[in-house]
Formats: C-alpha cells, sequence, structure tokens
C-alpha cells in the first residue's frame, strides 16, 4: 500500500491548482516542454520527441579534471535498480508533460517524462481541417524513482477517470496506464537511438538506389544522343557525296531461357512423364519479334 496526497476525486484543496492548470491548457498554446515547476531540479527536465538525458542524475557530465569513481557508479546502478517505468499508451488532447508531472507527482518521486509527439502528416491534416495548431502527444513513458510506487499506481489509476472538478478539462478521460516490469529508462533510450539509426539507414538506402537509378537513366540519354549523332553524320557525308545513305543494322540480341516443363496427370490422378515444351521456331513469330525489337530499339537511340 502507497501514501498517497489528497486526491483530485476526493474534492481537496489540490483541486483548484489542478483546476487552474486545466482552465491554462485550454487557452495556452504551450510547446510540451516544461521545467517542472518547483524548484527546477534536475528531476524535472522533459525532453520531448528525442532522447534527452539532461535529467538524468546517472549520466550527469562531472566537472573537468574529476573522474567517476567507482562509488558514484554503484549507487547510480541501485537507482535504476528501484526505479521503475509506467507506459502510457494514450496521452489526454493537448496534455503537456508538465501537467503529466502533477497529476502523478502526488502518488510517488517521479524521475523522467517521454512523450511522443504526434506526426507532422497528422497535426497538418487537423490544422488544414480547421483544428488546433497546438501539439498533441499519442504516447508517453514515466520513471518513477520507485518502482513499487509505479506498479501500485498503474493498477491503481488504469482505465479510471482523471476526475477534478466536475467541469474539469481533462474530467471525463481516462487514464491507460501499464507497469512495464523489468524495464528501465536506458532500455527506453537504446530503443529510441535503434530506431532512429534504421529510419536513416532506410533513408540513406533510398537516397542511394535513388542516385544510381538517375545516373543510369542519364547515361542512357547521353548514349541515344552520341548514337543519333552519329547516324545523322553518316548521313549527311553520304548525301555529300552522293552516295546512298546506309541502312541501319538491326541489333538482335538472343535471351538463353530455360525449357518450360509441364507435369501431366493421368485420369487417376497418377503422375506422367515430363514434357517439355519448347518455344515454337516458327518463322513468321520470329520476325515479328524482331521488327518489334527494332522498333523499340530506334525509339530508344
Amino acid at each position: 500500500m502507497i501514501r498517497t496526497r489528497p486526491t483530485y476525486n476526493g474534492g481537496s484543496s489540490d483541486d483548484s491548482a489542478s483546476d487552474d492548470d486545466e482552465e491554462d491548457a485550454k487557452a495556452d498554446g504551450g510547446d510540451g516542454q516544461d521545467d517542472g515547476g518547483d524548484g527546477g531540479s534536475d528531476d524535472d527536465d522533459f525532453f520531448v520527441g528525442d532522447v534527452d538525458n539532461s535529467g538524468d542524475e546517472e549520466v550527469r557530465e562531472k566537472p573537468k579534471g574529476k573522474r567517476v569513481s567507482e562509488k558514484d557508479i554503484l549507487q547510480a546502478q541501485k537507482r535504476e535498480k528501484k526505479s521503475g517505468v509506467v507506459y502510457m499508451s494514450r496521452v489526454p488532447p493537448f496534455m503537456k508533460p508538465a501537467k503529466v508531472r502533477h497529476l502523478l507527482e502526488k502518488y510517488g518521486e517521479i524521475g523522467r517524462i517521454y512523450l511522443v509527439e504526434e506526426e507532422d502528416k497528422r497535426r497538418k491534416q487537423r490544422v488544414k481541417s480547421g483544428g488546433n495548431r497546438r501539439k498533441q502527444f499519442v504516447e508517453g513513458w514515466i520513471e518513477f524513482k520507485n518502482k513499487k510506487y509505479a506498479k501500485a499506481v498503474a493498477g491503481m489509476l488504469n482505465n479510471t477517470q482523471f476526475g477534478g472538478k466536475k467541469h474539469g478539462f481533462y474530467h471525463d478521460d481516462l487514464w491507460n496506464l501499464k507497469y512495464l516490469p523489468k524495464f528501465k529508462w536506458r532500455h527506453l533510450t537504446e530503443q529510441l537511438a535503434s530506431e532512429r539509426a534504421s529510419r536513416e539507414q532506410k533513408l540513406q538506402s533510398s537516397v542511394s538506389q535513388s542516385r544510381k537509378e538517375l545516373d543510369e537513366y542519364v547515361r542512357n540519354v547521353e548514349r541515344a544522343k552520341m548514337i543519333q549523332g552519329m547516324r545523322e553524320k553518316r548521313e549527311k557525308q553520304a548525301k555529300k557525296k552522293g552516295m546512298e545513305v546506309p541502312v541501319t543494322r538491326e541489333v538482335s540480341r538472343n535471351v538463353w531461357q530455360r525449357d518450360v516443363v509441364v507435369r501431366s496427370v493421368d485420369g487417376a490422378g497418377r503422375k506422367g512423364a515430363e514434357k517439355t515444351a519448347r518455344p515454337s521456331d516458327d518463322a513468321g513469330s520470329d520476325s515479328k519479334r524482331r521488327r518489334t525489337m527494332a522498333s523499340v530499339l530506334d525509339q530508344i537511340f
């Protein structure tokens, strides 16, 4: 059982501050980042849409000339082992990290909060259709300093109303929380870094493939222009000398293909002997194929 401060559902004195924040959420066009409000401690640093360890006590940069001792490393590992992460599968419309912290910090000490912004394409569509221009978040992760509190909060608040004043901005929204056992904050940063590297690799591969296709197209165009220029030059020289214009020799390409194998099945369902279907050697079809190939090559070159 965890100790909690007075809840919003009970109509306590904290309702006034909560409702003021809820009313500010309607008019405030914040950017989704907050310094944590009171005290400005490192735990109140937020990072939105990217990995940022500026508020992480475990990896805080030491002054130059001072090395990280083994004691500091052990303390950081101990804090990490004690912490727990809660996954928020849905963030209410236009709720900022500061509001999430304000609502959950009464249940236990909170470390870092990370909310994922919606895609730019989706936001542009909403703005184009006359919707709100403010940033909106789709999911998030909340780190509690004590994993016991994290597990208890997720089990207690999941699928329950936010509560507060009856006409509050988030009164009827539901919490969507899930405790992630054996999941630490470093796992989240590693996952985000891996996804970012994968996106960059795909983008680089796509750009490289597009560049190759463009280079190949340019080479073919230049080659076609060169062949066309050589052909026109030969025709001009032949006309000056009073000779007949030389006929361009058709280019024939023989492409080797495997024989097509057809398996026959008799009435009893037994497989018969294999029959090899060879391409037809009809002279008419062969000449037609050559004429088609010649017309295609003339269009290209």
